[in-house]
């Protein structure tokens, strides 16, 4: 590894911190650039690969932070008794879905495409901080509209919503381009 300062730096910040850290606090705690932070950080998970360590450095949610190797996980889970993250319904993973591509999107148009009612699986995303409100839209009552959080990024371990697959790469039983 690097003996700059900078690199420790990061390394400490990112062990300091509990939550993703954003580019933009690294920038401005080091004064450094976007593509220099990104320079260390892959110097950084070079030498953690290299050395066998168990730990990674994860680009999710416009931000970095720790993570535990994909291969020790399993060890990790049962020797602190980890539960899983709670799995979504097939109901809530549509609904999600279809927020992740269309939103800003209201609950009418979601269950327009669903065909069904979305109340419960809104509510529970909502409390689960899988999505939020992010408005209202200009049209006869003004309906909510709702769109994706960073927590949604950190669940499906995505730097952004841009990080989705292409709709039409997307294999679906439920949908198909012929319908």
């Amino acid at each position: 590894m690097g003996g700059d300062k900078f690199t420790s730096l990061i390394e400490a910040i990112l062990f300091y911190e509990t939550e993703v850290v954003s580019y933009e606090k690294l920038m401005r705690i080091t004064n450094l650039d976007k593509d220099k932070i990104l320079d260390i950080v892959n110097e950084l998970n070079l030498d953690y690969q290299k050395a066998l360590h168990g730990i990674t450095i994860a680009e999710v949610a416009g931000g970095f932070a720790f993570q535990i190797k994909k291969d020790i996980f399993p060890e990790i889970r049962d020797i602190y008794n980890i539960r899983g993250k709670s799995r979504l319904s097939q109901s809530a993973l549509t609904v999600l879905s279809i927020i992740a591509y269309k939103q800003p999107v209201t609950k009418g148009e979601i269950e327009a495409i669903r065909g069904v009612s979305a109340d419960n699986q809104v509510r529970n995303l909502i409390e689960k901080g899988l999505i939020e409100i992010v408005g209202r839209k200009e049209t006869f009552g003004k309906p909510l509209l709702y769109g994706t959080t960073k927590e949604f990024l950190k669940y499906f371990n995505l730097k952004s919503i841009k990080d989705l697959p292409e709709i039409n790469e997307l294999k679906s039983d439920e949908y198909s381009d012929d319908e």
